[in-house]
């Protein structure tokens, strides 16, 4: 069997900008926000990756992604294989996610996480079926804790960097929802959430998910609290 090369390297999911002020970015309120979007293309993902069918691969991904991806051709030769490296960690492993939800009808989103190793990515609906979203225009910078550190944790941050205004954000801690505050600025947005306390010792997953108009990004990371 080859070994993974896909595209979705660390998927990271980002969006920014500006306006003014800070707002507190609400938690998902869409209907569909119960569902579990993210276990069928999960599953259609890994399942094209291990046959190494780059055809089933492509046909996974978004409109959008491909469009960003150049072409087939392109992606055939060149992108199908970023995707698998980045899929290798979580091969042979339980590839059910530990994060997958609808974040509004348009967009939902999944985490992944072995050991001390996580991956998120969106989801795009189209058609009638939930998609996987490949980096776009959005990208973050995670202000802390930084992926690998250990120390002391009560507050998580990230900085969005985007073309146009960050419409929302969301955090999760170890997969749990937390409500973080969105404060935007021209060109880029600060995410960031106060823990009610000190995360205790041991590893720790964070993921972030932002939008702005059409597009969506997501990112994890570990990081280890000293308690």
């Amino acid at each position: 069997m080859r070994r993974f090369a896909l595209v979705l390297v660390l998927v990271p999911l980002i969006a920014a900008c500006g306006g003014g002020g800070s707002k507190k970015a609400p938690p998902p309120t869409s209907p569909a926000a119960q569902a579990d979007p993210g276990r069928t293309a999960t599953l259609a993902l890994f399942r094209a990756a291990l046959k190494d069918d780059r055809k089933a691969l492509w046909n996974v991904l978004s409109k959008e992604s491909q469009k960003r991806l150049g072409g087939y051709g392109t992606f055939k030769s060149q992108g199908a294989v970023i995707i698998e490296r980045a899929l290798a960690p979580f091969a042979g492993k339980d590839s059910a996610p530990f994060i997958s939800q609808s974040i509004s009808e348009q967009f939902g989103i999944v985490a992944l996480r072995s050991g001390a190793k996580a991956l998120a990515f969106p989801l795009r609906h189209e058609d009638g079926a939930w998609k996987i979203e490949t980096p776009g225009p959005l990208t973050f910078q995670i202000l802390g804790p930084a992926p690998g550190s250990n120390g002391s944790v009560s507050q998580i941050g990230v900085e969005v960097h985007s073309p146009g205004v960050v419409d929302d954000a969301i955090l999760w801690v170890d997969g749990k929802l937390v409500r973080p505050t969105l404060a935007p600025a021209k060109g880029k947005a600060t995410v960031f959430a106060n823990l009610a306390q000190p995360l205790s010792r041991g590893i720790h997953i964070a993921v972030v998910f932002a939008v702005e108009g059409n597009d969506a990004s997501a990112e994890a990371w570990t990081f280890s609290a000293s308690g």
